[in-house]
């Protein structure tokens, strides 16, 4: 079964050091690519020593997420493989897709944050440094908290149906296209079928330490994106936010109706 990876990228130097945007990419040199693959559910750094097992992994892939991957992780990585087109691997570029909603850029750590309450890890120039400065760990660390956050948010439109931005101080949401290809239920339907059907829902629940755990609903009121529903981990009532629920199912019929809670 080919495999889906999501994938980032550092670099040895900064556009400023190569002479500036146009055509320099071939001049910035990599230092680790980051990677997760969906059929192993593993995250990995890749050093150059490396890049012959991470091309095995590439021709063995149906599809490459990425954030700017294709106006740039892809042309810094292109010499590094100069027997097989990158280009001819199906891909899907995140920051593409906004574009094509908003009509221009938005950067990841935004994205992230709008969507998934939490964003990047620190910048390309700590990268830079933590190469120069031969801390293997912390650069690849750096890479990898990219590539996850970067993950999420594929997960979360997958998931959800769209993913989320702000636009002058309100959120928004952005369309994922890449949904409909994975043909499945958006969540918030998920929780308004299972309202309307007396439904008990399992979700898979982040709370806002960034654990996630494994709970049964049964949802008693719906307002916008909070649910209120009791919780047969906590055996009481609470409130769920949507946008944390990572994954759901219904598994049968409500087994909490009791007029005290009502």
């Amino acid at each position: 079964m080919k495999d889906i990876i999501v994938l980032d990228l550092e670099t040895q130097k900064t556009f400023d050091e190569v002479g500036g945007f146009q055509s320099k990419h071939h001049l910035l040199g990599v230092s680790v690519v980051g990677v997760y693959s969906y059929n192993l559910d593993k995250y990995r750094g890749f050093k150059e020593k490396d890049f012959p097992e991470l091309l095995e992994l590439f021709k063995n892939t149906e599809l490459v997420i990425g954030f700017n991957s294709k106006a740039f992780d892809f042309p810094v990585l292109q010499p590094y493989y100069k027997d097989f087109d990158l280009a001819t691997i199906p891909h899907l570029d995140i920051l593409e897709e906004v574009v094509h909603a908003l009509g221009h850029r938005l950067k990841l750590d935004s994205v992230a944050n709008s969507t998934l309450g939490y964003g990047k890890s620190g910048s390309g120039l700590d990268a830079i440094m933590y190469y120069r400065n031969n801390d293997w760990d912390k650069l690849i660390k750096y890479c990898l908290d990219d590539v996850k956050v970067t993950k999420e948010v594929y997960d979360y439109g997958l998931k959800h149906g769209n993913i989320w931005y702000h636009n002058s101080g309100q959120k928004e949401p952005i369309v994922a296209r890449w949904f409909d290809k994975a043909n499945q239920t958006p969540i918030k339907n998920l929780v308004e079928k299972a309202l309307a059907d007396g439904e008990q829902l399992e979700i898979d629940y982040m709370d806002e330490s960034g654990q996630v755990t494994k709970r049964k609903i049964d949802i008693q009121a719906l307002k916008g994106n909070k649910i209120k529903a009791f919780c047969h981990m906590r055996d009481a009532l609470r409130v769920f936010d949507i946008d944390r629920i990572k994954d759901a199912k219904i598994v049968g019929k409500m087994k909490s109706f009791q007029n005290s809670l009502l």
